[in-house]
Parts: C-alpha cells; structure tokens; sequence
C-alpha cells in the first residue's frame, strides 16, 4: 500500500513549471543563436579585411605614373584651405563584383594575383594604360566580365564583400600627387545605395581604421576617408 500511495503522489511538472521552463529555454536559445550570429559576422567581417589588406598592399607597390587614368580632383585643406590636385583612381568592391577605375589599378589587381585574365588581354591592357581613351577588351575574359557604365574594369571572383550587416560596399584609392607621389585611402558604407555611392561616415571610418589609415582627411568626390 505505501509503494502505490507514493506512485499517486508523483504529480509530475505544473504548467507553471513547464511554462517557466521552456521561458528559459528560448531565452538561451536567443542569446547562444544571437552569440553565433555575432560570431558569424566577424568572421565574414575579417574576411573583408583581409581581402581589403590584399588589395591595399597590390596599390602600394604598382608604379602608378602621374599621369595614369585616374580622374582629376582637387582637395581643399580644411583648416588652412590649401588646395592640392591628385589623380585619382579605386577599387570598389560589393557583393556581387570588383570595380576598377582604370587600367592602372586592374593592373594593380591582375600583377598581385587578385583578378585574373589572359595574357593576351593583360599584355594589351598594359600596352594601353595611359591611353585615351581607355582600351577595354572587348568580352568576358577570365575574371573580366565587363564594362562599366562610368567606364570601369569590372571583374567577379571570390573578392566580394561577404558581411551581412557592417558593410555591404568597401572601396580603396589611390591618390598621385603632382609630384607622383602615392596616397593610399579606404572606405565603406553599410547604407542602401541608390545614386552613386552613399554616404556613412561611421563605417567608413571603421573600414579605414581597420586598415591603417588613422589620420584621415575627407576627400571631394563621396567624402571617403583616406589617409594622408
């Protein structure tokens, strides 16, 4: 008799308790699924950074010549209002492609193993860097997809941005001085592009910190950070 009386005695959990339980349980699996996601981010994030690193150091060392393709832009000092003329060039990177302002910067690009595409194309392409106008093959070629409408080189491979939520465009430049002098910048920005690039000045300063560029300054065409 004592051995049934303890069975009926078993009332199992309450739907208090049951309710508090599975309470407890979404909160943990909340805070481990926001954990992981966190934790997937910065790995897409630091995979940005390197492929942004990579083509920081290809800009470095490509002999840019004063007078390479790069657009005309004229930067005024803030404080002092000195003006200083570059030409201009960049790399800009989404989701889907790389974008290259001119044949100097893909050059850049396909010498430090970045894109890739023929020989036939890449010897022609250096045989006319300083042309104008810019010579642009005439179809896909390897890594080479197409023309841009703003005459860009536009290449696709794995150098693409992967964050989800820090960015979703990052961009480095090449600024050359007068007196052929190399500047080297980067930005990024998280915001919806609708016509041209936007501006985000939180995250471009984050991708240009990442990068090295400390002391920045804005430059006329998007107000990108780039260092001095």
């Amino acid at each position: 008799m004592e051995e049934s009386g303890r069975k009926r005695n078993n009332k199992g959990f309450s739907l208090v308790e049951l309710i508090v339980v599975i309470a407890i349980m979404s909160i943990l699996a909340m805070v481990i699924s926001m954990a992981v996601i966190h934790y997937m981010e910065k790995a897409r994030q630091a995979k940005d950074v390197y492929h942004a690193s990579l083509i920081k150091d290809a800009l470095n060392v490509y002999p840019f010549a004063s007078d390479f393709q790069g657009r005309d832009v004229w930067y005024e000092d803030p404080v002092t209002h000195e003006k200083e003329h570059f030409r201009r060039g960049w790399v800009y990177v989404d989701k889907d492609e790389v974008r290259c302002s001119d044949a100097s910067c893909a050059l850049a690009m396909i010498n430090a193993g970045l894109v890739h595409v023929s020989p036939e194309t890449e010897a022609t392409l250096a045989e006319n860097e300083e042309s104008n106008p810019a010579w642009f093959p005439t179809g896909p070629d390897g890594d080479y997809i197409r023309k841009s409408d703003i005459n860009e080189y536009v290449f696709k491979n794995d150098i693409t941005v992967h964050a989800r939520r820090t960015w979703n465009t990052y961009q480095l430049d090449v600024y050359v001085d007068d007196q052929g002098e190399l500047h080297l910048g980067a930005s990024a920005s998280n915001a919806q592009r609708v016509n041209g690039h936007e501006k985000d000045e939180k995250t471009a300063r984050l991708m240009a910190q990442k990068l090295g560029f400390y002391d920045a300054k804005i430059t006329p065409i998007g107000e990108q950070y780039t260092g001095k």
